[in-house]
């Protein structure tokens, strides 16, 4: 575990380089792990689809209240867009795994990446809460609520409070802090699999998606108080890690060059699409949260992948879809904020729910945009990687 990447005897495949905070797809991700082994330019944009998924189930709900009771497909694409950042995270840390990466270095750079965005977010929602003095703010357990959303621990509690606390978005973060945590262990694993395991692998983990819930049903009954099947099912880490593990596979799978069925970025973005609708109205909702979409959101991201990998056209590898994937983590932390701040100001005000979501949209990119830019990069360059030693500065500094 001393080297993530001592396993890595065989190179990624690659297709070109780009600097650091170019290459991860996940809303609390951005820089790959920091690697510029190859540039996923075009995963870069699909993770602002997954980010425009999230804000539109979100404004969906604003719009119709009634759809948290009734479970339509617009809750769905919601769901479905979180289940794709988890396979795009694993995709693209372990596709720019480092070759000498230690441990300790990929985590500093994870936090790195992920923490200023979090803990500014975290403030100004607690300082939201104080202002208008609700009781979550001033009990115990409330604060202890939100500390453990501040840790990123609170999604191990079954609890609404807990899961709700801080950010509520942020729910998220506390998975992939538990992936990041696994990664150096299960990086080894995948790059010893052969080819045939790999396959194995890939349909493995797409089944075990599969069984939770069953299991939750069969096991923990999925309405029961003290394990719900929202909580077992959507924001346990440990049933959400399959598909960061599948993101995983999906990456060795490329890098390996494994023939596969040939399947276009626009097939497989129908292929779940379909999925969302379709299994909406025909499987029970314990299987919408993530067992639905998994296969089709894997097949999306190797497609996806491939475009760059293979030189090809790609829509979203243009400059304007780039940058909003680059900006899509801190969208993904502010915009349930801004959304329900504005919307009920604007509300109170006479505005049209409609209006008031569509007000709410630019002040979202533009808020996305500065705390991308004067909060998310400056922590990348300054604390991804130890400062240099005070001697060797001046032998950095006359290098050419």
């Amino acid at each position: 575990m001393r080297h993530l990447s001592r396993l890595s005897s065989r190179p990624t495949a690659t297709a070109g380089s780009a600097p650091a905070g170019r290459t991860d797809a996940g809303p609390p991700t951005g820089d790959g792990g920091g690697s510029s082994r190859g540039r996923l330019p075009s995963l870069t944009g699909l993770r602002f689809a997954a980010a425009g998924g999230v804000v539109y189930t979100h404004s969906a709900l604003l719009l119709n209240p009634h759809l948290a009771r009734t479970l339509g497909p617009e809750v769905w694409v919601g769901a479905s867009s979180v289940s794709l950042f988890f396979i795009l995270s694993g995709f693209v840390l372990t596709h720019s795994a480092r070759p000498t990466d230690t441990a300790r270095s990929f985590w500093r750079r994870r936090a790195a990446k992920i923490l200023p965005n979090h803990v500014l977010t975290w403030c100004v929602v607690i300082v939201a809460l104080a202002f208008a003095g609700t009781a979550a703010s001033k009990s115990s357990s409330g604060t202890v609520a939100h500390l453990t959303s501040l840790f990123l621990v609170n999604t191990w509690v079954p609890s609404q409070r807990f899961l709700s606390a801080g950010n509520p978005v942020s729910w998220s973060l506390a998975a992939e802090m538990f992936f990041y945590l696994l990664f150096p262990v299960l990086l080894p694993w995948i790059k010893r699999l052969s080819r045939r395991g790999l396959l194995i692998g890939a349909v493995s983990a797409i089944a075990l998606v599969w069984a939770w819930p069953v299991f939750c049903a069969l096991v923990l009954n999925p309405e029961g108080r003290f394990f719900p099947g929202y909580w077992f099912l959507y924001m346990l880490p440990v049933t959400r890690l399959p598909e960061f593990v599948l993101g995983m596979i999906v990456a060795r799978i490329s890098a390996e060059r494994i023939r596969l069925p040939r399947i276009g970025v626009l097939p497989a973005a129908f292929g779940v699409i379909s999925a969302v609708i379709v299994n909406a109205s025909l499987l029970p909702h314990t299987f919408l949260y993530a067992a639905s979409t998994v296969g089709s959101l894997a097949v999306l991201v190797h497609a996806t992948a491939e475009l760059d990998l293979r030189g090809k056209a790609s829509l979203l590898r243009t400059a304007p879809l780039v940058f909003l994937g680059e900006i899509s983590y801190a969208m993904y932390l502010v915009h349930l904020l801004v959304l329900g701040l504005m919307f009920m100001g604007l509300t109170h005000l006479g505005w049209s729910r409609l209006a008031a979501i569509l007000a709410a949209l630019p002040v979202i990119f533009l808020l996305s945009w500065l705390v991308y830019a004067g909060v998310e990069r400056p922590c990348m360059r300054r604390f991804s990687s130890p400062r240099a030693r005070r001697g060797e500065r001046p032998r950095l500094a006359a290098a050419p």
